[in-house]
Formats: structure tokens, C-alpha cells, sequence
């Protein structure tokens, strides 16, 4: 298998819908809050 023909990870975008908080993961783009402890995941 070539390098290039390896799957990728998991996208680095998602590290916008961790919680600042408490780091929970958001199911929702951000703006939003978290299901957690409420607190507001500002938008990047």
C-alpha cells in the first residue's frame, strides 16, 4: 500500500466541539453548549 492510499484519522476540525470546561465532546457544531455542564462552546 502506497502512503497516500492509507486511511486518514479522525479530522483535527473536531477539536472545536471539545468543551473548554470539562472537555466533553459536542454532538452539535459550534456555537452551542454542552450537554455536560452547559457551558457555551464558542464558534472558531
Amino acid at each position: 500500500m502506497e502512503p497516500d492510499d492509507e486511511p486518514g484519522g479522525d479530522p483535527v476540525c473536531w477539536a472545536a466541539r471539545v468543551c473548554p470546561e470539562c472537555g466533553a465532546f459536542a454532538e452539535a457544531e459550534p456555537p452551542t453548549r454542552c450537554a455536560r455542564c452547559g457551558a457555551e462552546i464558542p464558534a472558531s
